[in-house]
C-alpha cells in the first residue's frame, strides 16, 4: 500500500489531494484500488495526520497479535469454565486414572487449557503456561505427558469411559461410524552445523491415516492412528473391537480415500459415489444401494484466509477514516456518514463481517467486527454422497450425517520445543503425534460442552 497525491485543477484553483492506493493481482495482471481517501491536503493537519497514523499503527498492531491476545483474553474469563467441564464430563477422572493426582493431572490440564484458550501463542509450552499461570513445569514433564496421552492404554481409558457422560442423551454420544482420513503432523527441528551451532529451524511434515470414531452429530470419540496403509485393518479391528461394548449394531466406515479393500462381519464399507454418477443421478447404478450424504466444514486456503484478513483491515482502516473525518467536523450527516460507510464495506466484501452505527446528534461513529461470520467466511461447506456395499446386514443409515473431523487432517505441534534434525523421528514418535490427537478430542468436548451448555442442550 502506497499514498498517492491526486492534483486537479477546477475555476482556475489548483487542488490536492491525498490517497491510499494498493496494487493487488486479478486474471494475471497487476491493478490498483483505492483504500481510503482522506480528502484534500489543505485539510490534512498535523492533528489530523498523527490520528490517522496512530489509527493505522493500532489497527496493524492489532491484526498483528490480535490472535494471541484474544487466546489469552479468552483464558483469563474461561479457564474455571473449562477446569468445571472438565471435572463435570469425567475428563479430570480420566486423566487421573491414566496419569495419576497431583503434579502429574496439573501439568496435562496446564497443556490443555494452553492449547485450548492460547493456542496460538508460540513460545515453548514450559514458557507460555508458566507467563499464563497455569504451571511451573518443565519441558520434560509435558514432553512425558504427551507421550502417555498417545498411549493405546489412555484412549481405553478416556475415549471409552468418556461416553458415559452424555446422561439422559446417551443415544446421540454412542459410536455410529468411522471416518478413514489422512493427515499431517506438522513440527520443526533444528540443523546442526559441524562445531554444534544450531542453524535455522526447519519445517517438518510427517503424514499419517486416522480412524476417527465419530457420533451420530458428527464429533470424534475416539480414534487410531497408522503411518502405512498395511496397518489400516489391524488398527481398525482394534478400535471397533474397543467400542463394540457401546454400540449394537455394525459400524460404518467412511473410506473416501478407498483405504480398506472390503467390509466384515463387525463394520460395513461406504464408498464415496464419484461425481459423474451424483451429478447424473444415475439410478441404474445406485438401484439396490443404501446412500446418504456427508455435510462437513473444512478451512479454506491459506490465500483465501489471507485475503479475508486483509478485507476486514482494509474495511478497518476506511472506517477509521470515516471516524477521523467525524472527528474533525468533515462529515456531520447521517446519510452521508452511512453512504460512506457501507460503500467502505461492499467494496471490502465485508457485509456480513462488519456493521457500524451513527449517532449525529452526539457525532459518535462505533463499528463491530462479527466474529462468527468471520469464522464462516473462512470455512467451506463440503457435501459428499455416499454408497454402503452390498451386504446382508441392515445398517439404518441417514438422509444426512454431519462430520466434524476436518480440524484433525493438519496437527500441529503443540509443545514447540524442536529438535536437532538427526532426533526429530525419535522426538515426534508415533505415541507423540498420537499425543496430540488425543488432545484434539479431549479440545473438541469440552468446546461441544461449552456450545451445549450456552444454548441450554445437553452435554
Amino acid at each position: 500500500m502506497f499514498f498517492r497525491k491526486i492534483t486537479t485543477k477546477k475555476n482556475g484553483k489548483e487542488y490536492v489531494y491525498v490517497k491510499l492506493i494498493e496494487n493487488y493481482r486479478m486474471e494475471g495482471k497487476v491493478k490498483q484500488r483505492v483504500i481510503a481517501n482522506f480528502g484534500s491536503i489543505d485539510n490534512l493537519s498535523p492533528e489530523r495526520i498523527n490520528y490517522l497514523i496512530a489509527s493505522l499503527r493500532k489497527l496493524h498492531n492489532e491484526l498483528d497479535i490480535q490472535d494471541k491476545e484474544s487466546a489469552m483474553s479468552l483464558g483469563d474469563s474461561r479457564i474455571s469454565e473449562v477446569r468445571n467441564i472438565l471435572s463435570s464430563t469425567g475428563i479430570k477422572g480420566g486423566l487421573v486414572q491414566v496419569l495419576g493426582e497431583g503434579q502429574t493431572y496439573e501439568v496435562a490440564e496446564a497443556m490443555l487449557l494452553k492449547s485450548l484458550l492460547a493456542g496460538e501463542v508460540n513460545s515453548p509450552i514450559q514458557e507460555s503456561c508458566k507467563e499464563l499461570g497455569f504451571i511451573n513445569a518443565t519441558s520434560l514433564q509435558f514432553y512425558q505427558i504427551m507421550k502417555q496421552l498417545g498411549e493405546e492404554r489412555t484412549r481405553a481409558v478416556l475415549n471409552t469411559g468418556g461416553l458415559l457422560y452424555a446422561g439422559s442423551n446417551e443415544i446421540i454420544h454412542k459410536p455410529r461410524f468411522v471416518s478413514l482420513t489422512t493427515g499431517i503432523f506438522e513440527g520443526t527441528s533444528f540443523e546442526m552445523d559441524l562445531p554444534g551451532s544450531l542453524f535455522y529451524p526447519q519445517n517438518y511434515q510427517k503424514p499419517f491415516i486416522l480412524l476417527l470414531a465419530c457420533d451420530i452429530q458428527g464429533f470424534v470419540m475416539d480414534f487410531e492412528y497408522a503411518e502405512e496403509k498395511k496397518e489400516i485393518q489391524d488398527r481398525l479391528h482394534q478400535l471397533i473391537d474397543r467400542l463394540a461394548c457401546k454400540t449394537d449394531h455394525p459400524m460404518l466406515v467412511l473410506d473416501g480415500e478407498n483405504l480398506l479393500s472390503t467390509g466384515a462381519a463387525n463394520y460395513l464399507v461406504a464408498r464415496e459415489v464419484p461425481e459423474d454418477i451424483n451429478n447424473n443421478q444415475n439410478h441404474e447404478v445406485l438401484q439396490g444401494k443404501q446412500f446418504f450424504t456427508t455435510v462437513s466444514y473444512e478451512q479454506k486456503s491459506p490465500t483465501q484466509m489471507k485475503e479475508v484478513k486483509a478485507n476486514l483491515a482494509k474495511a478497518c482502516a476506511g472506517l477509521e477514516t470515516i471516524k477521523a473525518d467525524i472527528l474533525l467536523g468533515n462529515v456531520n450527516k447521517e446519510a452521508v456518514v452511512r453512504r460512506k460507510a457501507e460503500s467502505v464495506i461492499k467494496t471490502n466484501n465485508c457485509q456480513d463481517m462488519v456493521s457500524f452505527s451513527f449517532n449525529e446528534l452526539t457525532q459518535t461513529f462505533e463499528y463491530q467486527i462479527n466474529e462468527e461470520a468471520v469464522k464462516q467466511k473462512n470455512q467451506s461447506i463440503i457435501t459428499q454422497t455416499w454408497v454402503v456395499e452390498p451386504t446382508a446386514a441392515f445398517v439404518p443409515v441417514f438422509d444426512s450425517i454431519p462430520v466434524k473431523t476436518s480440524t484433525f487432517r493438519v496437527i500441529t505441534d503443540q509443545l514447540k520445543m524442536p529438535p536437532i534434525n538427526m532426533y526429530v523421528d525419535y522426538h515426534y514418535s508415533p505415541e507423540i503425534i498420537s499425543g496430540h490427537i488425543q488432545l484434539e478430542i479431549i479440545k473438541q468436548k469440552i468446546t461441544r460442552t461449552l456450545n451445549e451448555s450456552r444454548q441450554g442442550g445437553e452435554a
